[in-house]
């Protein structure tokens, strides 16, 4: 029987501590013209797991204040019931709740108010540490910063920014842009509509985009960036490259492990590349540089009309495939390598073709080049001083 009464009394303690750790309350009401402002203030114990539900602006961010603590933002607008926005105010705007799995869970009030115009701006303060931070707001903006976890955020139509996050990284919206700063773990993108920018990913990245923009200036992992239509922009990656647009310029700077990119309307340009290149537009050029000392695997270079420019270090070993379907005239195949033969195909009713076929330095994987109309330039690298200097050093 006493053991049964200390269970019972343990069990009310325990449920009054819960409730005494998940606190709120107003700190001001205020009537501005047509609006009417309320704010409200809670706190609650840490935990490894945060949930936030809102609708509006929304705002998560570490901070050492080793509680998790939010500020509501209410604006009510009454319209032509101005006396019915103040019921908006009556109960809690947030409602915190510690799950089962010890996860806790910040979901917003929406009192319903017939004519009135709500306007949340919520802001959540959590410990730096957090292993897992989730995010859903609808029609506003979502900024999460300072997690050393993982972070996932939905907007049904907003934009978000993500910066500062130690784990990984799945953001979704219906329609916004995205702007990632410095993340530590694997990232995945997607929006309906709008510009994709990342900084810094420590693992691999997947970033679409229905319509919009893609920059990625660091990955460490593989890299999917893929658009229906705009311009994407390619730091270093040490990963794969996919890189996917229906019309726009495809511009890397260093891709250290393969590329496949495709372009409906529009130029892919590569400075410098290691691995196996398959690069296909449909109308645009084709520019790719071969880093000094790196290797090339079974290439494909395709463009319906445009200039296909290859750049070689001059002790690459390959065996050169190149044609042209419709040959414009002279020098529409050039190569700086002389083991190269270039010839011109008639074609069986007026100008034809133009192939030029060989190996370079005793041959090695193949790279073949296709251009329906245009020109093909196959170019020697120019060596510069330091690269001279580390030969006469490896002799």
């Amino acid at each position: 029987m006493a053991g049964h009464l200390a269970a019972s009394l343990a069990a009310v303690a325990g449920y009054l501590t819960v409730a005494a750790a998940l606190t709120g309350q107003p700190l001001q009401e205020t009537a501005s013209g047509h609006w009417w402002i309320q704010e409200w203030r809670g706190e609650a114990d840490p935990a490894p797991r945060v949930a936030v539900r809102s609708r509006g602006a929304v705002t998560v961010r570490g901070s050492a204040v080793g509680k998790v603590r939010y500020h509501l933002t209410t604006r009510v607008r009454g319209g032509r019931y101005p006396q019915a926005a103040p019921e908006v105010f009556d109960s809690p705007g947030i409602a915190m709740q510690t799950l089962a799995d010890g996860s806790l869970q910040l979901a917003l009030r929406d009192p319903a108010c017939s004519g009135c115009r709500v306007q949340y701006r919520l802001v959540v303060e959590v410990p730096p540490d957090s292993d897992e931070i989730s995010v859903e707001t609808s029609a506003g903006s979502l900024s999460v910063s300072g997690i050393a976890g993982s972070v996932t955020a939905r907007v049904n139509g907003g934009a978000i920014l993500v910066d500062q996050v130690g784990g990984s990284v799945t953001a979704v919206t219906a329609g916004g842009d995205m702007r990632l700063g410095a993340i530590g773990g694997h990232v995945q993108c997607e929006t309906a509509g709008g510009g994709i920018q990342l900084d810094r990913s420590g693992g691999s990245a997947r970033l679409i985009t229905s319509l919009g923009s893609i920059r990625a200036d660091r990955v460490s992992g593989d890299l999917h960036a893929e658009t229906g239509g705009g311009g994407i922009k390619i730091g270093r990656v040490d990963g794969i490259v996919r890189a996917l647009t229906g019309g726009g310029l495809i511009q890397v700077r260093e891709a250290r492990n393969g590329m496949r990119a495709e372009s409906g309307a529009g130029d892919i340009r590569i400075d410098q590349a290691i691995g196996r290149l398959m690069l296909a537009s449909a109308a645009g050029d084709i520019v790719a540089g071969i880093q000094e000392g790196a290797t090339l695997e079974d290439s494909e270079l395709t463009t319906s009309t445009g200039a296909v420019v290859l750049t070689l270090p001059e002790s690459l070993a390959l065996t050169l495939d190149a044609s042209i379907a419709l040959d414009r005239g002279l020098r529409s195949i050039f190569s700086d390598f002389p083991s190269v033969q270039v010839r011109r195909m008639p074609g069986p009713l007026g100008p034809g073709g133009a192939q030029a076929v060989g190996t370079i330095n005793g041959g090695g994987s193949l790279v073949r080049i296709r251009n329906g109309r245009g020109r093909i330039e196959i170019r020697r690298m120019a060596v510069t001083s330091g690269a001279r200097q580390k030969r006469r050093q490896d002799r």
